[in-house]
C-alpha cells in the first residue's frame, strides 16, 4: 500500500496490525518531503507491549523488577527498573524482597522519575527510577540491603519466596551428560543464582534433549512466576527453558 495522503494512514494501520499490508512511504532526506506523513503513521501505530506476554495490564496489582540501585545525595536510596504489571503511584506502600534472608519488607514510594522528569504515576511497561523509604522501624535502606533478583510488589499478590521450581528445558550444548545434582547458573529475568537439579524426567540429558527438570536454588529464595523464560549455563554448557510450576 503506497501511502500518499492522510486518508491512506488508517487503511495502512489496519493492514499492518492484521499482517495483510506493507505500507510504503515516499520520503526525501534532502527536502524532507513525506517525513511528516511517516511521523504521523509511526505515532499512531498501536503498542505491541502487552502482546509480548511479558507485561500484565495496568489495572492489575503492581509488580516492579529492580535492576539497579543508587544512593543519591539528599534523596537516599533510588532503585531503577521496569514495571511488569499494574500501576505505581507516589506515597504507595509496596513489599520489597526477597532480601538476603528471603523475606519481603514494606517500603514507601517517595518520588518517581520517568524519562528524567518527576511524575506521580507509572504504568506497566515503563522503565523508571523510584526513591524509597523503609517502613520497618529503626531500619534504613542501604545499597548493601539489595541483591540481584529483588522486586517490589503490591501486598495483594501475597508474595512468597520460591526455592524449588519445575521447568521444561532443552539442552543447547553440553560436552557430556547432565544428571541429578548437576548445578548451573540460572538467568531468569533479573534473577542470577546457582541452582541444583533435584529431579529429571530422564535419567540423562545430552545436547538437543528435552525434559521436565526440577531445580532448587542454592542460596536464596526468589520471586518466580510460572511462564517465565530461563537460561542456565555452566562453563560452555547452555540450556533454555520455561517455568511451569513453582513451590
Amino acid at each position: 500500500l503506497l501511502v500518499e495522503k492522510p486518508d491512506d494512514l488508517t487503511p495502512g494501520l489496519e493492514g499492518l496490525v492484521s499482517d495483510q499490508v506493507v505500507p510504503i512511504f515516499c520520503v526525501s532526506s534532502v527536502t524532507g518531503e513525506g517525513l511528516p506523513m511517516l511521523r504521523s503513521f509511526i505515532q499512531r501505530i498501536p503498542s505491541r507491549l502487552h502482546l509480548s506476554g511479558l507485561f500484565r495490564p495496568a489495572d492489575e496489582a503492581a509488580e516492579f523488577h529492580i535492576d539497579s540501585v543508587y544512593n543519591v545525595t539528599g534523596v537516599g536510596i533510588v532503585v531503577g527498573g521496569i514495571v511488569r504489571g499494574g500501576t505505581i503511584r507516589t506515597n504507595q506502600t509496596l513489599l520489597m524482597g526477597p532480601d538476603k534472608a528471603s523475606a519481603f519488607k514494606p517500603v514507601l514510594v517517595k518520588t518517581i522519575h520517568y524519562k528524567r522528569a518527576p511524575v506521580d504515576v507509572v504504568e506497566s511497561g515503563q522503565h523508571c527510577a523510584i526513591a524509597l523509604r523503609s517502613l520497618v522501624k529503626k531500619e534504613t535502606l542501604k545499597k548493601s540491603s539489595f541483591r540481584k533478583g529483588m522486586v517490589m510488589v503490591d501486598g495483594a499478590l501475597d508474595p512468597k519466596p520460591t526455592w524449588d521450581f519445575k521447568a521444561e528445558v532443552i539442552i543447547l550444548h553440553h560436552a557430556t551428560t547432565i544428571r541429578e545434582r548437576y548445578q548451573a547458573m540460572i538467568h531468569c529475568g533479573i534473577i542470577r543464582q546457582c541452582a541444583q537439579v533435584i529431579h529429571m524426567s530422564s535419567d540423562l540429558l545430552r545436547t538437543g534433549d528435552k525434559a521436565m527438570v526440577s531445580f532448587r536454588f542454592m542460596f536464596h529464595g526468589e520471586y518466580l512466576s510460572p511462564g517465565a523464560t530461563l537460561l542456565f549455563r555452566e562453563g560452555r554448557t547452555k540450556g533454555l527453558g520455561r517455568v511451569v510450576e513453582v513451590s
